[in-house]
């Protein structure tokens, strides 16, 4: 009987539990004269009774479904109801698998139309938007969803995604480290945190310093009008970073936290920030001649640490305090060094 879509164990309950319900009828006083069957009528019917089980197709290629409550099942592979995608599930049956598995196979099912959904259970229908973010395509996906309850039961993909969901969603995943943005490089981050130890060093400048808020806000307006990892990965990040400031506030960061700083002989050393330590230079002894005094940074509120270095570029010794470092040391260091590089320049 399967293969005319006929439970047999039901159809055979069916004429007792129907002689029943006429007895209990006719003794209630009802009309229990046989008519002519809607169809329509009776799945609505079935739709009221059963509400809770209300299930759809995940996809067409399989069995799996979706429940209302976020239940999952399978319809059962002898279902008349394959080639629709909306059913209510009479009988839910939980059976045993392998390793301790449960199989919610739903049976006993009965089509049911959108329309009857949205007349019966209006304000079970809510429309939502559900945007996120798909790490296989690096990709931001948007759907126009209808939920009865919580059960999706149709959606609709919009193009392209919402532009400040897709900022925001694409701003998480550069924030977690999961897209890496390749022109966001170690030039911007010094730059950040230029100007963010010029505002610990010289409050009275006030410049904005960049915190994790701040950061969240640049990398989303970096993100804005991009749906995918396409999109983002050739723009020009550090113009956007630095308009956070004003061109006067730039100006500030380059003149007191600066990216090079002149010595007073003429050499210009490129400056190296660190998080938890002081800002450095590095040059070899030669390159530090004829000057004596520690160069300052931050309105002369910082002294550098000058990293000397020998001949060979190994460091040889690490001051703040030049002056000292020419008048105590230097004398010593020069005669080993000289004895191992004798073609250099000594004074």
């Amino acid at each position: 009987m399967l293969r005319f879509g006929i439970h047999g164990v039901t159809a055979r309950q069916v004429g007792p539990l129907l002689e029943q319900f006429l007895r209990i009828a006719k003794d209630e006083g009802l009309d229990g004269r046989v008519r002519e069957i809607n169809e329509q009528a009776l799945r609505k019917c079935i739709l009221i009774g059963f509400s809770d089980r209300v299930a759809r197709r995940i996809d067409e290629g399989t069995l799996r479904c979706e429940l209302v409550h976020g239940r999952r099942g399978t319809l059962a592979r002898e279902s008349v109801v394959k080639d629709t995608a909306l059913f209510v599930a009479a009988e839910i049956q939980e059976l045993g698998g392998r390793q301790g598995e449960v199989n919610t196979i739903l049976s006993l099912n009965t089509a049911i139309e959108m329309d009857w959904l949205k007349e019966i259970f209006p304000s079970d229908i809510t429309p939502d938007l559900r945007v996120e973010f798909d790490a296989v395509t690096r990709r931001v996906l948007a759907e126009d969803v209808l939920r009865f309850r919580d059960l999706v039961v149709a959606s609709r993909r919009i193009e392209p995604p919402p532009a400040d969901a897709a900022a925001r969603l694409l701003a998480d995943e550069v924030l977690a480290g999961r897209i890496q943005l390749p022109r966001w490089d170690h030039g911007v981050t010094q730059w950040i945190l230029r100007l963010n130890l010029l505002a610990k060093w010289c409050p009275d400048l006030e410049v904005p310093a960049i915190g994790e808020e701040e950061r969240r806000h640049i990398v989303e307006q970096l993100c804005f009008d991009a749906v995918s990892y396409k999109d983002l990965k050739d723009r020009d990040v550090k113009p956007i970073v630095k308009s956070w400031l004003s061109a006067a506030q730039r100006d500030l960061v380059d003149k007191y936290t600066p990216e090079r700083i002149t010595l007073s002989n003429g050499r210009t050393p490129k400056v190296n920030y660190e998080e938890d330590g002081p800002p450095f230079i590095s040059l070899r002894i030669q390159e530090l001649f004829g000057v004596s005094e520690t160069p300052r940074i931050a309105m002369g509120r910082i002294p550098l640490s000058v990293h000397i270095l020998a001949p060979s570029m190994r460091p040889v010794q690490v001051t703040q305090d030049l002056a000292n470092f020419w008048r105590e040391h230097y004398p010593s260091i020069k005669s080993e060094l000289k004895r191992k590089y004798p073609k250099h320049e000594w004074r």
